[in-house]
């Protein structure tokens, strides 16, 4: 249903009507619901869904506009709520509106202002939700890091192990990776890699960028268990860093010194 005919269709609310209508002109499709304009955007979100911005009439020919939380919505069902209102927060203040609760607004926009009220809710929105993706893609999960640097420093005694340390690529792209090992034979850099396709992605551009390096360190990829990801991806990985299991035997990492090089 476009938002003409609902303006045809719910004739007890004309002038709100009339706005969804006007706005939806400029940007995709609206439904008048209960007084409030629903108005579908073509922006997406990464779970394919598009976000939908609520206009409603607050009288002297001005209008509130919120998502409502659609976006925490999705993130939450995906258990990445909390991340998501921390970097909701972070986005509202770079496009300056507010952030209620779980839900970005914009409290009074005139008429004339509402298409690209609109469209500021619906790409903080998108933006809120790709930030969180990207987070909860590329975060070990929790005490992960601890354990790695603990156990590299039980493992390597005589070497000098750091945890979450930032290098520069050969591209001068500075990249944080979870741990470094430096002994008298090289060096050799740890991060976590999960199987969603962010994480996978960030992490083969990482290793490879410092690759590239003059007097490149070992990359080692640490993985909770190589099965969880197909063989296209894991090849991915393994294209720019040995691949190691958390779980795996104190030998297996043991070995990994007898790849470094002075």
């Amino acid at each position: 249903m476009t938002g003409t005919s609902v303006v045809a269709e719910l004739a007890s609310n004309d002038g709100l009507m009339e706005v969804a209508a006007q706005v939806a002109r400029g940007l995709s499709k609206a439904d008048l619901v209960q007084g409030r304009a629903f108005i579908r955007t073509s922006v997406m979100l990464p779970s394919g869904s598009t976000v939908v911005v609520v206009i409603e009439d607050i009288g002297s020919g001005r209008y509130r506009l919120s998502d409502i939380g659609q976006g925490f919505d999705e993130a939450d069902n995906l258990g990445f709520g909390r991340t998501y209102i921390a970097q909701a927060r972070t986005v509202a203040a770079q496009f300056g509106i507010a952030l209620e609760g779980s839900a970005f607004v914009i409290a009074s926009a005139a008429k004339r202002q509402l298409v690209g009220a609109t469209m500021t809710i619906a790409n903080a929105v998108s933006r809120a939700a790709e930030r969180t993706l990207h987070r909860s893609a590329t975060k070990p999960k929790d005490g992960a890091v601890e354990r790695l640097v603990d156990r590299l420093t039980r493992l390597f005694p005589r070497a000098k192990v750091e945890r979450e340390v930032e290098l520069r690529g050969s591209s001068e792209h500075p990249w944080s990776v979870a741990a470094m090992l430096s002994t008298d034979h090289g060096r050799a850099v740890f991060d976590f890699v999960t199987p969603h396709a962010t994480s996978i992605a960030f992490a083969s551009t990482k290793f490879h960028d410092i690759a590239l390096l003059e007097g490149a360190p070992l990359r080692v990829a640490v993985v909770n268990k190589k099965e969880a990801f197909n063989y296209e991806m894991l090849s991915l990985v393994s294209q720019a860093a040995f691949v190691v299991e958390e779980a795996a035997s104190d030998l297996a990492f043991r070995h990994l010194s007898e790849r470094l090089t002075a």
